[in-house]
């Protein structure tokens, strides 16, 4: 049943993304910081990648699934927009984030959307109802309007400070001994 209910989401976000055109685009990066001992507060950045304002941004979801391991415990908004820890049908939660009065613009970018989890980095990273828990959709004005379709794309996750200077050590380490080689 399972797989019934996935197979039949994927192919509802495969007739959503046929839908949207090239007017409607975007890509988004998400980083995360650990503010205590089992929270994080992840910001992300939208990119408008078309020629089409957006006016929603719904990170964590797809048509009828909320793909959040936990539901956020806090939304920041950049200026003018309002967030939400939004739940739907299957579940538990995801981020979203209106501005039909003010729209990002076509080729501009935003920062300022934030949530704050107690879910780990490597659990967004990770699979829900097999979706990767990144999928977003951006919408041109409000979320799921008429004649809306959206446009969906995978958000991609800026490596922690952490893990940079992890990397960082271990590349000087590995050109130190191909050095005394």
């Amino acid at each position: 049943m399972r797989k019934v209910v996935a197979l039949t989401a994927l192919a509802a976000v495969l007739a959503f993304t046929g839908q949207a055109g090239a007017a409607l685009s975007a890509s988004a990066t998400v980083s995360s910081q650990q503010v205590g001992p089992n929270s994080w507060q992840y910001s992300l950045t939208l990119q408008n990648s078309g020629t089409t304002p957006i006016g929603t941004y719904w990170f964590g979801w797809v048509p009828l699934y909320d793909l959040l391991p936990s539901m956020p415990t806090s939304i920041n908004s950049p200026n003018g927009w309002a967030g939400t820890a939004a739940a739907d049908y299957f579940g538990v939660g995801s981020a979203q984030w209106v501005n039909t009065a003010n729209p990002l613009q076509p080729g501009a970018s935003m920062s300022g959307f934030q949530f704050t989890s107690p879910d780990s980095p490597s659990a967004l990273n990770g699979m829900s109802f097999g979706f990767p828990i990144g999928d977003s959709y951006v919408y041109k004005g409000a979320p799921e309007a008429p004649g809306d379709p959206g446009f969906f794309f995978q958000t991609s996750t800026v490596p922690e400070p952490a893990s940079l200077a992890l990397a960082g050590v271990a590349t000087a380490i590995v050109l130190a001994r191909r050095r005394r080689s």
